[in-house]
């Protein structure tokens, strides 16, 4: 397990790197996940999205699309989960293992990459968007149609793989995986149906870098979900390290 980031360097530190994120966006947690995949710590900020603080002016500045993540690599800003991720895997991961170095192999992984940011990601945000933001209570049944399609595809995509980028995890599974485990929220995979999917994710879910950055995103993401608006400023402490993030992260789990 975790062996995506066995040939990077160990915890390497970048203090000039911040990320401003929110645990329960699947996408802040793609990142982070890929951060603790590649054993890389940064800066971290956490957002409360219920309070709008991702709508503040230095906020904006960086990234008028008022979205989240947000990476700062000195002068650089990004603001797209797979972009960031892309460039982090190349910029400070020597092994070509979250991104191949061949330009085949590059492909296939943008190929699922933009299938995330086109097709399943926004049919994330149509499912939940109406329950986090308008009172709504339950996921419309266009909706529900609309992820078991794409369910449906992953599966196909899975045919006679145990990883959708290869033989190991990939960028791809960390940005499917960090979708596709929230939208199980919503619309549960069914195992029956799904046996793929549901394997992969199981898979997934025994790395470490999906427990470390992962897990707490999801339970937070539930809560919402079911109880309202969190609000509790307990839930965002800020700024704090990637390191710090997967000590607690191993902690939590050690505990259960």
């Amino acid at each position: 397990m975790g062996t995506t980031g066995s040939k990077t360097v160990a915890a390497s530190s970048l203090k000039h790197c911040t990320l401003w994120k929110a645990d329960r966006s699947p996408a802040s947690r793609a990142v982070m996940m890929a951060l603790d995949s590649l054993s890389l710590s940064i800066t971290e900020v956490d957002l409360n999205l219920d309070k709008g603080e991702h709508r503040a002016p230095e906020i904006i500045m960086m990234n008028p699309l008022q979205t989240l993540p947000i990476l700062k690599d000195r002068e650089l800003v990004l603001h797209d989960s797979h972009a960031i991720n892309a460039y982090l895997a190349t910029r400070y991961c020597n092994s070509g293992r979250l991104l191949p170095k061949d330009p085949g192999g590059r492909a296939l992984i943008d190929q699922l990459l933009h299938y995330n940011s086109s097709i399943l990601y926004p049919r994330f945000r149509a499912a939940s968007n109406p329950i986090l933001y308008e009172n709504c209570n339950f996921v419309m049944p266009q909706q529900v149609s609309d992820i078991e399609r794409s369910y449906a595809d992953l599966e196909n995509m899975l045919s006679g793989r145990n990883w959708f980028g290869g033989c190991w995890p990939t960028l791809a599974d960390i940005s499917l995986g960090a979708t596709v485990s929230t939208l199980n929220i919503l619309v549960p995979v069914d195992k029956l149906r799904f046996p793929r999917i549901s394997s992969w994710l199981y898979r997934l879910s025994e790395e470490v870098f999906y427990i470390t950055a992962n897990k707490k995103g999801l339970q937070e993401f539930s809560r919402r979900i079911d109880r309202g608006c969190i609000t509790d400023d307990k839930e965002f402490k800020c700024p704090r390290s990637s390191v710090r993030r997967r000590s607690l992260g191993s902690t939590v789990e050690n505990n259960k």
